[in-house]
C-alpha cells in the first residue's frame, strides 16, 4: 500500500490518495504530512492549527496523546524528511517517542526532540538541560552531559560509522571532544575545534582538532602531529596533508613525516604533483618529495590516467607517473566511463577518444555528454531545421538517432523520443520494445502516421492512434495522453478518465500520473498529486 497526498490547488487543500487514485481522506486540510509512505499515519492539519491524525480508513487515532509531530531530519539518504520509525509526542511541556502503532516508546521526560543530522534512527534528546542521543527504541546511547552533538558526517555507502563531535562550555567558552560509531568516548572535550577527515575509508579515525589556536591530528586516540599548526588539510588523491605553518605551507604525511618543509606561499597538489610556490619561483614535487621537472599546471585523476592542463589551458591525458600519453592538444577533455573521454577539436567539435588518445568518435558534435549516470553517450549536432541526436551505447555503437529528442532517465532505462517514435534503452545498452521494459502491462505505446495511441500484447489497438504524444503506462496502471499542450488521462484497461486538460511545466520530460491527478513535488522534496490545470508558464516543448 503506497498512500500518495493530492492537493486542489483550486481550494488550497490537501486530502489522501489511494494507489487506484480513489480519494480515501477527503481534501480538507491545509496541510498533511506522511512520515513513512509504508504507514497509513497521516498528520492532518487544520486551518484552525489544530491536527488529526488518520489512518487509512479517515479515523482518528493516536488520541490519547497530545500534540503529535513527525521527527524531521537532515542529511540522511531517505527520500522523506521524517524518521521513518517513530513519533514525537507532547504532555505538559515535555516530549515522548510512539512508534507507528500508536505504543510509547518512553515516557515524555525530555525538554527537546530532534533527528541526529546523519545519523537517520537516532534522537537527539535534550534532559535537564543537556543534550544525549536515544535510539528509536528509546536506548541511551550518548550520555546526557553536552550543549550539543552532531555526527561527524563520515559516509561509507550510510552514515553508519559516522561518530559523533559533542559539545561542552566552560568558562572559557564551547569544548569539543569525540564519541565514536559504537558510542565510545574517544577524546574528551578538550578542544576548540574538531573535525573529521572524511575522505580516509576504513575502521582508523582521523580527526584534525584544534588546541589553544594550533591544529594538529589526531588517529584514534594517538596523536599523529603535534599541535604546530595554523591548519591542516587532506588531499585524497595523495594521501598527503598540506599544512600551514607562520603563514608557509608545506606537505607532511599522515604519520607527519615531512615531504615538503613548510616555507613556501602556497601548495597546490595536482594528481602526483605537488607545486609548491615559492617567492620568486615554483617548485614541483612528486608525492616522495623528489624535485621534479614537468610542464602541467594541473592534474585530474580520471579512470586509470590523469587529464592534464599546460600553461596554454591545453589538455591532454599522462600516466599514473605524469608521462605523457595524449599530448596537450584538445580544447577540453572530460571523463566519460570506462577508458573513454570526451575532448574538444579546435575547428572541429565533439568526439569520444579512448586513454591511449585513439578516436573512438569522430570530432563533429556541437555538444557530446553522458545520460545522467548510465554508461550512455548523447551527441548532438544543431541545425536551422532542428537538432539531431545520436545516442552512443558503453561500446560506443550507435543505439538511436532522433531529431529533436527528448531524453527521459528511469532506473532501468531511459525512453529517447520525439513526436514520431520512442526507443527504449536498457542499462546494458541494448534497445528494447515496450513489452521487454514493462511485461506486466497491458498496453502499450504505439505510433502511425506520426499520432500516438496504444495498443495490447497481441499487437491489437484499444486507443486510436490521434494523440500528439503518449506515455507508457506506470506502475500504478495509469498513461498520460497529449493534444496540443494539454494532458489526458487513460486507465490500463483503454479507457479515457479524463480527456486531454493539463498544462503541465516538466521541462520536457513525460509527467506521471494517478487516477485524475499528475505527479509534482513540495520544496522539500515530497511528492505529492493534483488536478491543477495550469501550473507555470513553462511546457513541455513541442510534445
Amino acid at each position: 500500500m503506497i498512500i500518495n497526498i493530492l492537493q486542489y490547488i483550486q481550494t488550497g487543500k490537501y486530502g489522501i490518495l489511494n494507489e487506484k487514485g480513489e480519494m480515501i481522506i477527503e481534501n480538507i486540510y491545509t496541510d498533511i504530512i506522511i512520515p513513512n509512505p509504508t504507514k497509513a499515519v497521516f498528520i492532518c492539519k487544520k486551518e484552525n492549527g489544530k491536527k488529526e491524525i488518520l489512518n487509512s480508513e479517515g479515523q482518528k487515532i493516536f488520541e490519547e496523546y497530545e500534540n503529535v509531530e513527525p521527527i524531521e531530519t537532515n542529511g540522511t539518504m531517505g527520500h522523506l524528511p521524517y524518521e521513518k520509525s517513530v513519533l514525537k509526542y507532547e504532555k505538559e511541556g515535555k516530549f515522548g517517542l510512539i512508534d507507528f502503532e500508536g505504543k510509547e516508546i518512553t515516557k515524555p521526560i525530555y525538554e527537546e526532540l530532534s533527528s541526529v543530522k546523519y545519523k537517520e534512527g537516532e534522537i537527539l534528546a535534550k534532559k535537564n538541560g543537556k543534550c544525549g542521543v536515544i535510539s528509536h527504541k528509546g536506548k541511551e546511547l550518548i550520555s546526557f552531559e553536552y550543549e550539543d552533538i552532531e555526527a561527524d558526517r563520515y559516509y561509507n555507502g550510510s552514515y553508519e560509522k559516522s561518530g559523533y563531535i559533542v559539545k561542552t562550555e566552560d568558562d572559557e567558552g564551547f569544548k569539543y571532544g569525540y564519541i565514536d560509531y559504537k558510542w565510545k568516548k574517544i577524546l574528551k572535550p578538550e578542544y576548540s575545534e574538531i573535525t573529521r577527515i572524511q575522505e580516509i575509508e576504513g575502521d582508523d579515525i582521523y580527526l584534525v582538532v584544534a588546541k589553544n589556536g594550533q591544529a594538529g591530528l589526531i588517529k584514534n586516540k594517538n596523536e599523529e602531529i603535534d599541535f604546530a599548526y595554523q591548519s591542516i588539510s587532506y588531499d585524497k588523491n595523495t594521501n598527503l596533508l598540506v599544512v600551514k605553518r607562520s603563514e608557509k605551507y608545506g606537505v607532511l604525511t599522515l604519520t607527519g613525516d615531512t615531504i615538503v618543509q613548510t616555507g613556501y606561499k602556497d601548495i597546490k597538489i595536482n594528481g602526483t604533483y605537488i607545486c609548491a610556490k615559492g617567492y620568486e619561483e615554483d617548485t614541483y614535487f612528486n608525492t616522495k618529495g623528489e624535485k621534479v621537472e614537468t610542464g602541467y599546471t594541473g592534474m585530474k585523476e580520471a579512470g586509470n590516467v590523469y587529464i592534464t592542463t599546460n600553461e596554454n589551458n591545453l589538455y591532454g591525458l599522462a600516466d599514473k607517473a605524469g608521462k605523457a600519453i595524449v599530448e596537450n592538444t584538445y580544447l577540453y577533455i572530460d571523463y566519460a566511463f570506462d577508458n573513454y573521454f570526451v575532448a574538444y577539436k579546435t575547428g572541429e567539435g565533439l568526439g569520444v577518444i579512448d586513454e591511449n588518445g585513439n578516436k573512438m568518435v569522430d570530432f563533429e558534435y556541437d555538444v557530446l555528454s553522458k545520460i545522467g549516470e548510465k554508461k550512455l553517450l548523447k551527441a548532438v549536432t544543431m541545425g536551422r531545421d532542428g537538432d539531431v541526436t545520436i545516442i552512443y551505447s558503453k561500446d560506443l555503437k550507435r543505439l538511436a538517432t532522433l531529431k529533436d529528442m527528448k531524453i527521459g532517465i528511469h532506473e532501468d532505462y531511459i525512453e529517447a523520443y520525439n513526436k514520431e517514435q520512442e526507443i527504449l534503452i536498457d542499462n546494458n545498452g541494448e534497445a528494447k520494445t515496450a513489452k521487454d521494459i514493462f511485461p506486466d502491462n497491458k498496453l502499450f505505446a504505439i505510433a502511425k502516421a506520426n499520432k500516438w495511441g496504444f495498443e495490447n500484447k497481441n499487437g491489437e489497438i484499444v486507443v486510436d492512434t490521434k494523440y500528439d504524444t503518449v506515455t507508457e503506462f506506470n506502475r500504478y496502471g495509469f498513461a498520460g495522453i497529449k493534444e496540443g499542450d494539454k494532458w489526458g488521462i487513460v486507465n490500463s484497461e483503454g479507457n479515457i478518465i479524463l480527456e486531454p486538460t493539463f498544462k503541465i511545466g516538466t521541462g520536457g520530460t513525460k509527467p506521471e500520473f494517478l487516477g485524475k491527478y499528475y505527479k509534482t513535488y513540495k520544496e522539500n522534496g515530497e511528492i505529492y498529486y493534483t488536478n491543477e490545470i495550469n501550473t507555470d508558464e513553462y511546457y513541455e516543448d513541442n510534445l
